[in-house]
């Protein structure tokens, strides 16, 4: 491998996993792997690479393993939401399978498409149909207003959801409260905060559980201990009540987007 006209030498890790995935490629070719029409997983390929090559891997999966159709089943799996964007535009419209008819005859149809999401719970983990949000529109702001959701409603001995509440909610609200107040006057998320929730009080402890919870810069204690769930679950339930009450129409198209029931109080 060179870099311009010069051998390459201590690979970065995006590097290694590109040259390994085109390898990989590469062996789908083989004589022995065609013939034999191979059920293809395909685990998270693009971890390390910048948007160019995430792009770079979509199109090697669109055009050298899609487009040849030369696997029985194929499995793709990301944690990554661009590349889900990139992967709903396979083009997949055209492939057909054959099938056996009731009456004995070889009939074609289009392959399926089935979305899934894999999701941990403490030891083990769960696997349910993909929400519809993230079918059709895979946006973060959904999915961060989710897990708030979840949070707002779990039982407090569910570690793994209420372990990233700090991050999944700092990001939401510093979605949420900048298109809501674009002004100068609260150039900061505490400020903003402080505005929203409309009581310092509670502005300053969701302030410091989002800020406690996502870093541990001058915080190495926090890391140390078990997270208070309880104290969590109250956090995300004031965030809810808070924009429901304040803008209930953004409310309950929030619950819609995530396949919610919208209460009868907010409508």
């Amino acid at each position: 491998m060179y870099r311009g006209d010069q051998k390459a030498y201590n690979l970065s890790e995006g590097e290694r996993n590109l040259i390994a995935f085109a390898y990989f490629v590469a062996k789908l070719e083989d004589v022995e792997t065609v013939s034999e029409k191979p059920i293809i997983w395909i685990d998270d390929p693009i971890s390390s690479l910048d948007a160019n090559h995430v792009f770079f891997i979509f199109s090697l999966i669109d055009q050298q393993i899609v487009a040849k159709h030369q696997w029985t089943q194929l499995f793709i799996s990301t944690h990554n939401l661009d590349f889900l964007r990139y992967l709903k535009r396979l083009h997949t419209n055209e492939l057909t399978i054959s099938y056996l008819g009731k009456k004995g005859d070889i009939k074609q149809r289009n392959i399926q498409i089935q979305r899934f999401l894999l999701e941990r719970q403490g030891n083990s983990s769960t696997i349910s149909v993909m929400p519809k949000y993230m079918k059709e529109h895979v946006t973060e702001f959904n999915y961060l207003f989710h897990q708030i959701y979840k949070c707002s409603q779990a039982s407090t001995d569910n570690y793994e959801l209420f372990y990233n509440f700090g991050n999944n909610a700092r990001k939401f609200l510093e979605a949420y409260l900048y298109y809501k107040y674009p002004d100068n006057d609260t150039d900061s998320l505490h400020s903003k905060m402080k505005r929203f929730f409309s009581d310092n009080c509670a502005a300053t402890t969701i302030d410091r559980i989002d800020n406690e919870l996502s870093h541990l810069g001058g915080l190495i204690e926090r890391g140390m201990s078990i997270s208070d769930n309880a104290e969590i679950k109250k956090c995300a339930q004031y965030i809810l009540d808070t924009i429901k009450r304040k803008d209930s129409e953004q409310y309950d198209a929030f619950c819609k987007s995530i396949g919610m029931e919208v209460s009868g109080a907010s409508k």
